[in-house]
């Protein structure tokens, strides 16, 4: 949890996501792209959930996909 009155608080009031286990290269990668297309990784992330929650895109799973459960999948079934 993000303490509020620390910087991380301070700085956003609509929310910040950490998204973990993201290969390093995987992000480097997607960061050099984006750049090269004159653009920015957070640009290309909302574009990315806009289109996810719009319905016009959805994720193919690759068979190297972890598709365990996760911890935030638990809490969303309360």
């Amino acid at each position: 949890m993000i303490n509020p009155r620390g910087p991380l608080g301070r700085l956003a009031t609509t929310g910040i996501y950490m998204v973990r286990d993201v290969p390093r290269d995987l992000q480097r990668a997607a960061r050099d792209r984006a750049a090269r297309q004159g653009t920015t990784l957070h640009r290309v992330l909302l574009q990315g959930l806009r289109e996810y929650a719009a319905g016009t895109w959805a994720p193919q799973l690759d068979d190297g996909a972890d598709q365990s459960p996760r911890r935030d999948a638990s809490r969303a079934r309360r």
